[in-house]
């Protein structure tokens, strides 16, 4: 247990250090003042859905690039470059080294994250929004919807190049949005009876996205802006309730899961 934390923590420390790091990091905390900034010349109502849209695009956009980015360089990279095989020599098991790795990465996008929260919080204070706890929700389960991008891309990244790793952790993004989707399209019954047996399903054996209460109520009023649009089916506007916690429970045991598969995977992978 004690290598596992080592490893965490030299990870987490070597990638703060990095500059790609710190630009996304400082990138994502300029446009959630740039829309603090633009909420604080609105009315109250207006600026508060400016703030949290902002916020919202901000944690799902930069989160996907952190989380990818992450992800997908969890494995091949340094095992390529020898990186990984200098640690499994000093006598650490594989799936230890890849846990502690995956762990370090995990510690950075919750770092992320947990900046871009405070950031909020602390611009709907000096704009006279208050520290809007519904925003911070909504950036935990949003925090959790990338952790997913980073663990699948982490265990593609056993057998993929970073980039086609990348790219999978961005549709396993989507596709747990769209079980979602299209589970609310089912209760609202405005999906025929063909497809809602097997939506159902997926639904219950894959991940789903997390949906906050905060950006639920956004979606449903169309003005959560591009972290969100307002779902239409058929010609129906579909309501898409907010997660409950069986739902959260059920996709950090998936997240869980993939860690623990890439862990596995990694017996397998030859090391330079």
């Amino acid at each position: 247990m004690r290598s596992l934390w080592t490893i965490a923590r030299t990870e987490a420390h070597a990638i703060r250090r990095r500059r790609w790091y710190t630009v996304l990091l400082a990138l994502g905390g300029a446009f959630i003042i740039a829309g603090a900034i633009l909420a604080a010349t609105r009315n109250p109502v207006a600026g508060d859905d400016t703030l949290r849209s902002w916020v919202a695009a901000v944690e799902l956009i930069g989160g996907l690039v952190v989380a990818t980015t992450l992800g997908a360089s969890a494995v091949n990279r340094d095992a390529d470059g020898g990186w990984l095989g200098m640690q499994v020599a000093t006598g650490v098991p594989r799936p230890q080294v890849a846990l502690g790795r995956i762990l370090g990465r995990v510690l950075v996008l919750a770092m992320t994250f947990g900046v871009w929260i405070v950031l909020a919080a602390a611009m709907g204070v000096v704009t006279g929004h208050g520290g809007d706890g519904p925003l911070a929700v909504s950036g935990v389960a949003m925090f959790e919807n990338m952790l997913l991008v980073l663990t699948f891309a982490a265990l593609c990244s056993v057998a993929l190049g970073p980039i086609a790793a990348g790219v999978m952790g961005v549709l396993a993004e989507i596709v747990a949005q769209a079980l979602v989707n299209l589970q609310a399209a089912v209760d609202a019954d405005v999906i025929g009876t063909a497809w809602s047996g097997l939506i159902a399903v997926l639904y219950a054996m894959f991940p789903r996205g997390i949906v906050s209460p905060m950006l639920s109520e956004l979606q449903a009023r169309d003005a959560a802006g591009i972290a969100a649009p307002q779902l239409e089916i058929n010609g129906n506007i579909v309501y898409v309730i907010p997660s409950t916690w069986l739902t959260v429970i059920w996709t950090l045991l998936w997240c869980i899961l993939l860690a623990m598969a890439t862990a596995g995977a990694l017996r397998r992978r030859a090391l330079s």
